[in-house]
């Protein structure tokens, strides 16, 4: 009776040893992607208390991998002009962040970053130059490329991640929102819509009604329309000049000289078609 005892314990010990085995070979083929942390022109200052990126100054994404390129080659996506939300989504760690409810700047940072990594530091574009209009063949280093600077402690931020400005000229105080890609379907619908009832277009409106939230402290919608509606050309500048002053951004500006005539050139460097499809 014992030798049969310790036959079956031997032979559950073998089972185990093997099962053990192959729990640990599975482990290992399992590829663990790399991530990396984005720095966030906005960081996070600009998001409401319950988003998930509140006062978050990175985000953390995987590399590209295959299914990112599947992602780019999407005859669907590319014709709805998705693509770019689509792969910002499929790189992100954090499975709760909606792709379209981030700043434009912060997508920037991301796509950036997934580029780097992807396919190197080294893009390649043309520029013309501006003396001689010859057009240059030159490599923008993707690793000099920083975020704005913006100096948050200097803006009045309100608890839903808005900001106050006082307006010139009517010393009205206004609370302003940064857009995010949910406000830019609004406004493309907005636009549409009025385009099928054959109504006039009106698109520095459709932004302001989209971007304010309240005038004096008072969110009515009719009242912020109305105010909108009557605001005074010299309001609108001053509005428009401190929003891109504090709208957090990369810096996609960049300098060279010209190959043929030697004058010094800048300018903004492009996210291209091909962005993600260097030349091999």
């Amino acid at each position: 009776m014992n030798d049969n005892f310790e036959k079956l314990a031997r032979a559950q010990e073998f089972m185990a040893s093997q099962q053990a085995q192959a729990t640990q070979a599975q482990t290992q083929q399992i590829y663990s992607v790399p991530t990396d942390f984005v720095k966030l022109p906005s960081k996070g200052k600009f998001y409401s208390k319950g988003h998930p990126l509140h006062n978050k100054d990175e985000v953390e994404v995987k590399y590209m991998t295959t299914k990112e390129e599947d992602i780019l080659l999407s005859p669907a996506y590319i014709e709805k002009g998705v693509v770019f939300d689509k792969l910002i989504e499929s790189v992100l760690i954090n499975r709760s962040i909606n792709v379209n409810s981030l700043y434009v700047g912060d997508k920037n940072a991301i796509l950036i970053s997934a580029r780097k990594n992807a396919y190197g530091m080294e893009y390649p574009i043309q520029s013309m130059c501006k003396e001689c209009e010859h057009k240059n063949k030159i490599e923008v280093n993707l690793n000099n490329l920083k975020n704005k600077e913006v100096d948050v402690e200097k803006i009045n931020f309100t608890e839903s991640g808005g900001f106050i400005i006082t307006l010139p000229t009517s010393k009205a105080k206004v609370e302003l929102k940064l857009l995010t890609g949910n406000d830019e379907i609004e406004i493309t619908k907005r636009t549409e819509q009025k385009a099928r009832h054959k109504l006039p277009a009106s698109p520095v409106l459709d932004r302001y009604q989209q971007m304010f939230v309240s005038v004096n402290g008072d969110n009515d919608v009719f009242t912020v329309n109305n105010f909108i509606v009557n605001m005074p050309i010299a309001d609108s500048r001053f509005l428009r000049k401190q929003y891109l002053k504090y709208n957090p951004d990369v810096d996609f500006s960049f300098n060279y000289s010209c190959e043929k005539c030697g004058v010094e050139n800048g300018g903004l460097m492009p996210i291209m078609g091909d962005f993600f499809w260097p030349d091999d």
